[in-house]
Parts: C-alpha cells; sequence; structure tokens
C-alpha cells in the first residue's frame, strides 16, 4: 500500500480495531501508574474511554494521501481528503457499511459501527489525441464559447485530449440559414456564417482539424428551402441544395477535412434488411416505410418515374454536389444505428454502394468514391449493443464469448455489432468515422431513472441514488445489479471493448468523435455515457479508453495488421529470384520484407506496424526492372 498507511490496530489477535485501541490504552495508563509509584508520585486519575465511539478505517492504493481516519461518535460528521499524487487521478470512496462505490463526497455522518473506506488513486488518462495518434484522430464536440473559454476546464479538456472538432450545432442548415433568412418570395438566401467562423477560426488557431456537420438533412434545416412556395418541388429543392452546398462549401474550403454531407436520411428502426431482395431506397424517411423528410417530399414531386427519377435522387445529387464544390473534402454519409449489423448497416451499405457505381460510370475522370465514409454515430447502449462479432467472425477471438450476455464482458452478435458493422463499410471499400460516441447505461430511450429532466443530473456514484436502478417498467437491471454504481465498471467495460475493435479496425477508420465533455454536458446527461463526471474528474471509462488493453487483460498491444498483411502478401508474390528486377532492389525488397514478417511474428506497436507497411510498399514501388539481356559474343 502507498500513501496514507493506515494505522495499525493493538490489541489481542482477532480484537476488532475498537477493543484493541481500548486495551492498549488501559495498559498503558497501567503502565504510567506504577512508573509513577515507583518514584513517589500519585497517578493522575483516567478518564475512561467513551463506549459509543466507533473507528473509520482508511485502506489506500495508489499514490496518494487521505485524511479523515480515527475514532469518532455516533452522529458526529467525518470530514475526508483525498489528494492524488503527481499524474494520478482520485477514484473515489468505497464502503461497504455506507453502500458506497466510488462516491466523490467530503464528509459523512458516523454511524453507530466501525467503517471500513477503501480508496485508490491510478494514474490520469493519458492524452487520448497521442495514445491514438497511429490509430485514428481523436475529437470531441464545440457546444458554444463555453467549450473554448479561457481558464476553464473544458477547453483544457480539449487542448489535452482532442485533434479534431466537430460543432454540435453551429454548422447546422438551420443556423447558417435561418428560415427568416430565406425571402418568401424571392427564395433569396441570406447567411449568417458568424459563430461558425468563430468556432472554425478558434479551432484551427489551436492546431486542430474540423469536420463540418451536416449539409443535407431531414431536421434543424430552414423549412422554406425544401417545402413551400420556395422549396416545394422537385426543381426548387435541386435548385436550392445546389445554392446552399455551393455557398456552404466555398465558404470553408481548405478549413474542413471532412463533410457530413447526408444525415440520418434512413428510418429509425431497420433491424433487418436484403439487399438481394429489398430496395434501400424503400426504407428512406418519407418512404413506403415511414418517417418524414422534407427532402424526400420535394423530390417526389414532380420526379418523372417514367424517366427513372426517383425521390431518393436528393441523395446523390447532394454527394455530387458536394465533390463538385468541395473536391478537397472528405465525403461522409452518417446515420444511427449503423451497429444494426443485419438491417440499417446493409441498407446504408447497399445505398452507397449504388451512389459509387453510378458516379463512376458517369465521372470516369475521378478515380476517388462519392461516398468515401459511412459515420457510425454510436449513440449505443452498454447492454444492448455489443462491439463485437462472434467467433465466426470476428479478428479478436480470445475477447469475443459466445456465451456471454448482452450486458457482460465479451458479449457478441454477428446481427448487431460494431465490428461485424465495420466489416460490412470495409470490404465495400469505404472507410469509417466514429462520429458521435457515447455509450448510454440505461436500457431504454427514457428508461433512466431521472427521466428526461436533465436538472436532475447525477453522478453514477452518487450516494445519494445509489439504489435508483429502475424507473416504472424500465427494470431491466433489477438483479443483475444492486447499486447503481456496478454500471460505472460495466460502461467501462463496454468502453474498452469498444476501443479494442476500434484499434483493431483503425487503418480504416478516420476519427472516433465523443459527443460531449462530460456527462452533465451530453444531450443524453442523464444516461451518464461519458468518460467524465460532471466536475471533469474521471469515470473508469476513461481509464479503460486510455489503456484498453490493460482494462481486458491483454499483454500485447491490439493493432491493425490488415495492410501490412496484404503489403506483405503482394510482396512474396513478386519474383524476387533476381530475374526479374535488379539486385540492389531486390534486396531492399528482401530486407523490408524480413522487418515486416518480424513485426507480425513478434506483434509490435501500431507506429511499428505502420512503419514496416510504408517501408515494404516503397521498396516494391522502387523495384527496377532488369534491362535486356545482351548476347554472348
Amino acid at each position: 500500500m502507498t500513501g496514507l498507511a493506515t494505522r495499525r490496530r493493538a490489541g489481542a489477535p482477532g480484537a476488532g480495531p475498537r477493543d484493541g485501541r481500548r486495551r492498549a490504552a488501559r495498559w498503558t495508563g497501567a503502565a504510567t501508574a506504577l512508573v509513577l509509584a515507583a518514584v513517589g508520585l500519585a497517578a493522575p486519575a483516567q478518564a475512561a474511554a467513551p463506549d459509543d465511539t466507533f473507528e473509520v478505517d482508511i485502506r489506500v492504493s495508489g499514490r496518494g494521501t487521505v485524511t479523515g481516519e480515527g475514532s469518532y461518535e455516533a452522529g458526529e460528521t467525518v470530514v475526508l481528503t483525498a489528494d492524488p499524487g503527481r499524474s494520478h487521478v482520485w477514484g473515489g470512496w468505497t464502503s461497504p457499511e455506507l453502500g458506497w462505490i466510488g462516491a466523490r463526497v467530503d464528509s459523512f455522518t458516523m454511524p453507530a459501527e466501525d467503517v471500513v473506506l477503501e480508496t485508490t488513486f491510478r494514474r490520469e488518462m493519458a492524452p487520448l489525441k497521442h495514445v491514438y495518434r497511429d490509430h485514428f484522430d481523436v475529437g470531441n464536440i464545440y457546444s458554444g464559447p463555453q467549450t473554448y473559454a479561457a481558464g476553464s476546464p473544458n477547453s483544457a479538456t480539449v487542448e489535452r485530449h482532442y485533434n479534431v472538432m466537430t460543432a454540435e450545432n453551429n454548422m447546422k442548415p438551420d443556423q447558417l440559414l435561418p428560415n427568416d433568412n430565406i425571402d418568401p418570395e424571392t427564395g433569396e438566401f441570406t447567411f449568417d456564417f458568424a459563430a461558425a467562423d468563430a468556432f472554425v477560426d478558434q479551432t484551427l488557431a489551436r492546431g486542430m482539424k474540423v469536420h463540418g456537420h451536416v449539409l443535407v438533412w431531414h431536421g434543424q434545416s430552414p423549412a422554406r428551402i425544401n417545402s413551400g412556395t420556395t422549396g416545394g418541388t422537385r426543381a426548387q429543392a435541386r435548385a436550392n441544395m445546389e445554392r446552399y452546398i455551393q455557398e456552404v462549401l466555398t465558404h470553408f474550403r481548405g478549413r474542413a477535412v471532412s463533410w457530413d454531407v447526408v444525415n440520418e436520411a434512413f428510418v429509425d428502426g431497420l433491424a433487418e434488411f436484403d439487399p438481394e431482395t429489398e430496395d434501400w431506397r424503400d426504407y428512406l424517411r418519407g418512404g413506403p416505410n415511414g418517417g418524414w423528410s422534407n427532402w424526400y417530399a420535394a423530390y417526389a414531386n414532380g420526379a418523372d418515374t417514367a424517366a427513372g427519377e426517383s425521390p431518393a435522387d436528393f441523395l446523390y445529387d447532394a454527394f455530387v454536389l458536394a465533390r463538385t464544390y468541395g473536391p478537397e473534402t472528405r465525403l461522409v454519409y452518417n446515420d444511427f444505428n449503423v451497429f444494426q449489423s443485419e438491417g440499417k448497416a446493409q441498407a446504408i451499405v447497399a445505398m452507397a454502394t449504388d451512389l459509387n457505381e453510378r458516379y463512376a460510370a458517369e465521372h470516369p475522370e475521378d478515380p476517388r468514391l462519392l461516398v468515401e465514409t459511412i459515420g457510425l454515430q454510436s449513440h449505443n447502449y452498454i447492454n444492448q449493443t455489443p462491439a463485437f462479432a462472434c467467433s465466426d467472425h470476428t479478428r479478436l477471438p480470445r475477447l469475443s464469448d459466445d456465451a456471454a450476455a448482452e450486458w457482460q464482458p465479451g458479449a457478441c452478435s454477428d446481427a448487431a455489432s460494431v465490428e461485424r458493422s465495420l466489416q460490412m463499410i470495409i470490404e465495400a471499400g469505404m472507410t469509417a468515422d466514429i462520429s458521435e460516441l457515447d455509450l448510454q447505461v440505461w436500457e431504454a430511450w427514457n428508461g433512466q431513472p431521472e427521466g428526461d429532466d436533465r436538472a436532475a443530473y447525477r453522478d453514477l456514484t452518487d450516494p445519494s441514488v445509489k439504489d435508483r436502478i429502475s424507473r416504472g417498467e424500465f427494470d431491466y437491471w433489477v438483479g443483475k445489479i444492486s447499486n447503481r454504481a456496478e454500471l460505472e465498471r460495466i460502461q467501462a467495460q463496454r468502453f474498452a471493448e469498444y476501443f479494442a475493435v476500434y484499434k483493431k479496425y483503425s487503418q480504416d477508420i478516420n476519427r472516433v468523435t465523443f459527443w460531449g465533455l462530460t456527462d452533465q454536458l451530453s444531450w443524453r446527461s442523464t444516461h451518464n455515457p461519458l468518460l467524465l463526471n460532471s466536475d471533469f474528474s474521471e469515470k473508469l471509462a476513461a481509464a479503460a479508453v486510455a489503456d484498453p488493453e490493460r482494462w481486458l487483460g491483454v499483454r500485447r498491444p491490439i493493432t491493425d495488421t490488415s495492410t501490412l498483411e496484404e503489403t506483405v502478401a503482394e510482396a512474396s508474390a513478386l519474383d524476387l529470384r533476381g530475374h526479374t528486377y535488379t539486385g540492389k532492389t531486390v534486396a531492399a525488397v528482401k530486407k523490408a520484407l524480413g522487418r515486416a514478417n518480424a513485426v507480425l511474428a513478434r506483434g509490435g506497436t501500431q507506429a511499428q506496424v505502420n512503419e514496416a507497411t510504408a517501408a515494404l510498399a516503397d521498396a516494391v514501388a522502387r523495384l527496377e526492372p532488369k534491362g535486356p539481356t545482351r548476347p554472348r559474343s
């Protein structure tokens, strides 16, 4: 044990701390009386030890100091302090007697019994942008000026951990072009870029990247752009879309590395979809399976179906216009519930594949995919959204457990899991963004004990709500846990599993963006979905994300070697016997190939994997064909 040592207990073996200390006090008093009598002095009267005092015993692990241990009367206020050592954070108080698990409190009322408090100090979360620099960018959201306020914990957290930022609202259509800024008679646009420019300029000045969110969406868009007399027909909506995308992408040219071109075009729930027998267009919002989208409705109004026109054409138009006016920008389709591997993910991949094939046929001069990336929003639940595919598909067989219940470590699914959906996206030739990550701890959209009242937010470890694990008919966790604080460890386990998957597929993931800085600052605050508590202190999830291998008990770094393996296979298939290429360049390939195989064999870091991949690819690219052999004279 490091930190402040627990006070030693005196007394006979097996004695409790209170009895032992009282016996020690009586022994000390008797010994003092004997010594005084020997020198002819009377011993002072000894005050009797009170019978109504109880002990607080503190047990510490990790680097830090605490105070509060000692003897107290029942009903007395016990004041506690916990000061972590350098580069460490405090893990709260745990006590069976008080019913605490990781409670972050500074006092309690002494009960009529002894109390044991356990506390831990662990290393603080390493800067996430450094932890994952060889894998992908790590981002968060800008929620307004408070995010970058000088001297604030918000600003310090962004500075420490993130290298790409998304505006939570400032770059959405209704912010850049409020409905009242579209003339109801002429349809003329008057843009307002002030707030968005402030966000973009400050983000770039901080040395971070900007992701644009969003160009075309059924929500948070001005009604006049795609409905009514100014935008209600296919021709009007198409013209308005082009004006909007041209103006926005021209304004932000060179300042955003990527854009969500279309957001949430599909219906909410889509658990099953068969691309062989079903048409993805039927599952767009506004189509035959429900939902509503003004873009879909406007494109339906005037569509020449005989000529092959469809209300779904707004998707293709949006991406083509984005490529036209933002050719430097990576183009993303973004949606939620993409973990539905046999449903929504299938439909999205089918849509993107169709759009890419059409674009390739119509624009052979452009070698890029039109839809380059699928954004998985990942507003997921810790008990309903497994990280892993099961044994037949997973790249992480030692972590995936076919027999685990959906909320337990190792839970897997081939029908609805993060890993299986990533595989489908990658197999279709696209990359992935984890675009709006938070992992909610309650079992249903409104199943949290506090309901939707954000003012009722409490940290998971708040002792005042330790037993509130259900509300009304929402009783998923009853019988699985007895203290609400147990959810923090379950959530941390799931975060560790998610990041294990992200690392294993990192060659095809551009960024992982958390949707909020703290639980309280989250749009789903009463679901406690993020890494930090309301006071910016670290939850267990922070430790799990910063080092998923340690949390999961994995000894070797989790890496994505898929590109290296492909490069090794390609190099190994070449004629390296010296008959086809010059000896010097063949030797360079063989040397790089040996290093690559060594990295694969011993399990290097992702940096080593990336270096070996680049070195081998470069050596192969430098192979020089042998010249014609001169005939012998």
